[in-house]
């Protein structure tokens, strides 16, 4: 046989038997695969969703004050605030099916200084109650903190939830600070350095929200075709919040320790800004706001004193601006 009728043969086979039983061999994969599909949505089998990334804190804060229970009882007595404004890594898990979606977010502190000093304030001339009499500010380290947000958004396919569709969760923060190598001024002329540290702090939010989610894809074809396919996601909700710090001075005499347990409530709102990358990840800029006020008890000891004694009237909140980027990737 030439080779000319042997590339014939060949190809005459390939036409006749190998092509049409590849063909119909990949169809009926195709087929089978958007049969599997078909019946994957109809029993509402859940998507996974898994992003990382940085979140940053800017001209935020968590702040605490508590009055004097004595006469002249100026409110407040003493004021601190501690700054936040570290980076933060973390991630997000979200479990979608048709009618619901559930998620978690999960944030660490990547660094410890912050660039905002540390202010404590102190009201304590009998004679003049309203005047500032005694006022520092140090620098300060947040040592530890997480933030945890566990939530479930519902979607039914219900006329009244097209537009907006209701969430509920519960969100845990928890901030371990020291300040350090502080200065001190006061009324009277007496200024003081405050070397090494000075107070350890503990605050911890507890947050039962509820609220409503707005979803929308952002036309960017009529801008610039390169644009890839952009979505829109607001989300406010309105929390019952519970709050709990301690307070360490570590410059006075004994073991010095405030403590608030208080009550109220939370404001937040969030907007997330995604841009497909690829058909199973997609880039997004997140904006949240919490504004939390609470109100309750404050407890003063000192073991070396061999005082005890609390008192109502105490005030925690805090105000927290941050931007994340993220990378999600669908699975």
């Amino acid at each position: 046989m030439s080779i000319k009728s042997f590339v014939f043969t060949v190809y005459f086979c390939l036409i006749t038997f190998i092509y049409p039983a590849t063909t119909f061999c990949f169809q009926t994969v195709e087929q089978f695969v958007d049969s599997m599909s078909d019946v994957a949505s109809k029993l509402g089998t859940p998507q996974s969703r898994y992003a990382i990334g940085f979140k940053k804190y800017f001209n935020s804060f968590t702040s605490y004050q508590f009055p004097n229970p004595f006469p002249p009882s100026q409110d407040p007595l003493s004021r601190l605030e501690f700054p936040i404004d570290q980076w933060f890594f973390g991630s997000r898990y979200t479990y979608e099916a048709p009618h619901w979606t559930v998620f978690f977010d999960s944030y660490v502190n990547l660094n410890r200084d912050a660039v905002a000093m540390m202010q404590d304030s102190d009201w304590e001339d009998e004679n003049q109650p309203f005047q500032k009499s005694v006022f520092s500010e140090s620098k300060c380290r947040l040592n530890r903190s997480w933030i945890l947000d566990l939530g479930l958004n519902l979607h039914p396919d219900w006329a009244i939830f097209r537009d907006v569709s209701p969430i509920t969760g519960f969100r845990y923060q928890y901030f371990y600070f020291t300040t350090h190598d502080g200065y001190q001024t006061s009324l009277d002329g007496h200024d003081a350095d405050l070397p090494g540290d000075g107070i350890d702090f503990e605050q911890t939010f507890y947050h039962w929200y509820v609220g409503g989610v707005l979803s929308t894809t952002i036309n960017t074809s009529g801008l610039w075709r390169t644009i890839p396919q952009t979505s829109l996601t607001c989300q406010v909700d309105y929390a019952l919040a519970t709050a709990k710090n301690e307070d360490l001075h570590l410059l006075r005499l004994g073991e010095r320790i405030t403590r608030d347990n208080t009550s109220g409530h939370c404001w937040h709102f969030n907007a997330t800004l995604g841009m497909n990358i690829r058909d199973n990840m997609k880039a997004k800029l997140d904006a949240d706001f919490k504004r939390m006020v609470t109100h309750g008890d404050h407890e003063l000891s000192n073991s070396f004193y061999n005082i005890y004694f609390s008192f109502g009237g105490a005030k925690v909140w805090s105000d927290q601006f941050s931007l994340t980027g993220l990378v999600e990737f669908n699975f």
